[in-house]
């Protein structure tokens, strides 16, 4: 995972930018919610292009409203409305081509679309990368999404101060269906550049990445944090300071949701979060999901409208980041 080599930078991964780029953009993101006024119009007659292969809520809404308070014109692009994807064109001419006409272009692209060919969607962005000269955002691919990633690693800190030697849990929940791994992915990955104490608890069957894993490993080594894997509720959250609540894919049986279903079943009560689970936890700990969430399945109402929820602030920032994020790119482009 390397960063394109090219004046713009892109960002498809949290782990391809510098910790201190990262603490730029952090610092951005305080300042302008703090401060809005100071950034209102300041990207004017700049130009971004926003192509989802995929449904979206939260990354569309937060990008577009972001966009129009920086004076950013944003256009919404449909693959269904699009040749991009079809044998008619090629990724490299579509990204040369909408290079010319916007000052930045961000994706989509989930396994779904890429007939959960693990990395796949990756790789198809990073290919965007290459033939493009503006900055590539990914508005979520099928192994990460730094989007959500900044935007949580800022929640912590704005809820919890400085992140380093804090506990977080990153648990599995039980769902209906595999999900992508983007996110647990890169919040593991963002954490472990934070200094944090990190416990990665899941049933027996979900590992993740084991490359993803090496990574996460070295960052903590890096950075003073620590990395546990734990299979056992009780034990994972014990005076957690953050839990980090999202449901994936078992990778053995990824793009096989027949066979996965199979192992995932026995888990739909235990996994799915309860309210006495956060017991386990520290007193002020703070509970996190990205959203969507399916209630009462992947956790009850009582731990998403309980005291140590912060998800409706967690979705909020999604559009400070990624307004900071299109200040920091574009505001010295000329």
């Amino acid at each position: 995972m390397t960063s394109n080599p090219k004046n713009n930078k892109d960002f498809i991964s949290t782990q391809d930018w510098s910790k201190e780029d990262l603490d730029t953009l952090l610092d951005i993101t305080k300042d302008l919610k703090s401060h809005p006024e100071k950034y209102r119009n300041t990207l004017m007659g700049k130009s971004l292009c926003m192509f989802f292969y995929n449904p979206s809520t939260r990354t569309r809404n937060s990008t577009e409203v972001a966009a129009y308070q920086l004076g950013i014109h944003p256009t919404f692009n449909n693959i269904k409305d699009a040749w991009i994807g079809s044998q008619s064109e090629s990724v490299k001419d579509t990204a040369k081509v909408l290079a010319r006409y916007y000052d930045a272009i961000g994706i989509r692209l989930l396994p779904v679309s890429v007939n959960w060919k693990y990395q796949e969607g990756n790789r198809i962005l990073r290919e965007f990368a290459e033939h493009s000269d503006v900055p590539i955002i990914n508005f979520e691919d099928d192994q990460f999404h730094p989007l959500q990633a900044l935007t949580d690693i800022y929640s912590i800190k704005e809820k919890k101060g400085d992140p380093s030697g804090k506990k977080i849990v990153i648990s599995w929940a039980y769902h209906p269906k595999p999900l992508p791994i983007s996110v647990p992915n890169s919040i593991l990955l963002i954490t472990s550049r934070y200094g944090m104490d990190i416990t990665l608890a899941h049933p027996k069957g979900y590992d993740l990445d084991s490359d993803i894993m090496t990574i996460a490993r070295n960052n903590a080594k890096e950075h003073g944090g620590s990395l546990t894997i734990s299979n056992d509720i009780a034990e994972a959250y014990s005076d957690a300071n953050i839990v980090y609540v999202k449901s994936w894919g078992a990778l053995k049986y990824y793009g096989n949701a027949k066979e996965e279903k199979l192992l995932r079943m026995p888990y739909r009560d235990n996994w799915r979060i309860k309210e006495d689970y956060l017991d386990f936890t520290d007193s002020n700990s703070i509970l996190m999901h990205c959203l969507p969430i399916r209630r009462n399945i992947v956790a009850d109402d009582a731990v998403i409208d309980g005291k140590h929820s912060i998800v409706y602030d967690q979705a909020e920032n999604r559009l400070y980041t990624v307004k900071a994020l299109l200040y920091y790119l574009l505001k010295g482009k000329d």
